[in-house]
């Protein structure tokens, strides 16, 4: 009886790393960070160790895993508030692209439009036009703050 939840995790491990092998063949990152913490994760599944300790390594080694993820996702480093802050954003408005998802983000750590343009690779009046854009799809009202409601977020 025991052999059958061992054997179902061999499956699902390997299901994974052929996932993973082709996440990173399609993102040009063979290997990765991601690949390591899948292994150690593994790992640490397979180890004799107490089934509350596992929980809590695996599900720590998980959160590195969706961090290291939404990072190359973004092309940025990511401090554990910012990528809190995208889950949140993401979760409440799931109609926001990538890249209205990162200006949101620079706009809450306080970036002015010209410095959010120059970051992005597009004009400043581009930049303003995309504010404006993403002030409409977050639903804020005409003379409501979009930074001052991003921090509060």
């Amino acid at each position: 009886m025991a052999t059958k939840p061992i054997e179902k995790h061999s499956q699902l491990a390997q299901v994974s790393v052929a996932k993973a092998e082709e996440i990173d063949r399609v993102t040009q990152n063979p290997g990765g960070e991601r690949g390591a913490l899948i292994t150690l994760i593994n790992s640490i599944y397979l180890a004799d160790i107490p089934t509350d300790a596992k929980r809590s390594m695996t599900d720590l080694l998980q959160q590195l895993i969706e961090h290291a993820q939404l990072e190359a996702r973004f092309r940025t480093l990511l401090t554990k508030a910012d990528a809190a802050f995208i889950k949140k954003l993401e979760a409440d408005y799931p109609n926001l692209t990538q890249r209205d998802t990162l200006i949101s983000l620079f706009i809450k750590l306080g970036y002015d439009t010209r410095e959010i343009a120059r970051r992005v690779g597009i004009s400043t009046r581009g930049m303003e036009s995309i504010r404006y854009r993403l002030h409409k799809k977050i639903g804020r009202e005409k003379h409501e703050s979009l930074k001052t409601y991003l921090a509060k977020l």
